[in-house]
């Protein structure tokens, strides 16, 4: 795939200081492929508008790959539905879920349950549900990658929107020598739309007003570079319910999450780096943005039931039948994008559970 123009700046200063860089793997297709179950997927047109959805087909998601696989081997998709109660036996055991579908409630029996809800909503529903949490470590341990972004104007034109936009990574970080943090961070190019880049420079750099604009009107000469870094699990960064409940009575999610002293180190750490490869680059008025991403955590997985929430293969300690994949079990952030770990760890978790249904 073509590299956007972040990227090919990213490879000229991480060149320079002799920090390796290489293109990213990217789950997309570079010419037009018949997908089974799914149809034609047409090739990548470099368009750059993957953060928001693709119109070609070329981006490899949910709706192109698991859900017609699935479909075509019997699933019933059910959209729009929104879980309201596990129900349960005597034994404790799983036996229907109860959902709202348009306003009307239905109630499906199972005889397993998989929750896959995301590091958010599968602990809030465990808890309102005040279900597999014997450990009491449902909604402890949230982690969110530190993200940190460093932009900068160039003289030529960058036009970041055109061609994949995290196409060239740096590992260099991941596991640095003579560092003063523990894990590390993956260094990647970016490509955002206008309204992506907007919303980052006022939460991140409190760009407001005639600043903001100012800087927006050089969009196409502006280019960033980010890292996913690794975030320690900790108590006190976690998911509670509040007081307030939604439109279906459930208590709505409430996360308290803040740096530790290896995030802050490896934010600064991140700053120096992204901020020099972006000087030998050849950028100037660099401005470096605060930055989380990803909910990570809040069930985790071990091999203690008093200290984690599912087994190692992603079976409540607590209810038998009750399975979690998402990454809400992860126990620790890892330095990349978490999704394709949550897929290697959810078809694990099915080859495990068909290996061992009764």
């Amino acid at each position: 795939m073509l590299r956007n123009a972040s990227a090919d700046a990213m490879a000229r200063g991480c060149s320079a200081l002799g920090i390796a860089a290489t293109d990213a793997p990217a789950a997309l297709v570079s010419r037009d492929r018949a997908q089974p179950h799914w149809g034609e997927r047409h090739a990548c047109i470099n368009c750059g508008t993957c953060h928001q959805g693709c119109r070609t087909g070329a981006k490899a998601t949910t709706d192109t790959s698991w859900l017609p696989l699935a479909k075509a081997h019997g699933a019933e998709v059910r959209a729009e539905c929104r879980v309201i109660d596990i129900e349960r036996d005597g034994r404790g055991r799983v036996t229907g879920v109860v959902y709202v579908h348009r306003g009307e409630r239905r109630r499906q029996s199972c005889g397993a349950l998989f929750l896959c809800a995301g590091g958010i909503e599968t602990p809030r529903l465990l808890l309102n549900l005040d279900l597999a949490n014997s450990s009491g470590q449902v909604g402890r341990n949230f982690m969110a990658h530190v993200a940190t972004q460093v932009w900068g104007r160039f003289d030529a034109d960058m036009r970041m929107n055109r061609g994949y936009p995290s196409s060239l990574i740096s590992e260099d970080m991941v596991r640095a020598a003579g560092v003063d943090h523990a894990g590390g961070y993956l260094i990647q190019s970016l490509g955002v739309l206008p309204v992506t880049l907007a919303a980052n420079l006022a939460r991140g750099a409190g760009l407001w007003g005639a600043a903001l604009v100012d800087l927006l009107d050089d969009y196409n000469r502006l280019g960033g570079i980010g890292i996913n870094g690794e975030c320690l699990p900790s108590d006190a960064n976690r998911l509670t319910l509040a007081d307030e409940t939604d439109a279906f009575g459930l208590h709505k999610a409430r996360v308290d999450f803040s740096y530790g002293a290896n995030e802050r180190a490896i934010d600064a750490h991140a700053r120096r780096t992204m901020t020099a490869i972006w000087e030998a680059a050849g950028a100037r008025d660099i401005l470096a943005l605060d930055r989380s991403a990803h909910t990570i955590g809040t069930c985790r997985m071990g091999t203690d039931g008093d200290r984690a929430v599912v087994d190692r293969d992603g079976r409540s300690f607590d209810v038998d039948n009750l399975f979690i994949c998402d990454n809400s079990v992860f126990p620790s952030a890892l330095a990349a994008n978490p999704a394709l770990t949550i897929m290697a760890l959810s078809l694990r978790t099915a080859e495990r559970f068909l290996a061992t249904r009764e």
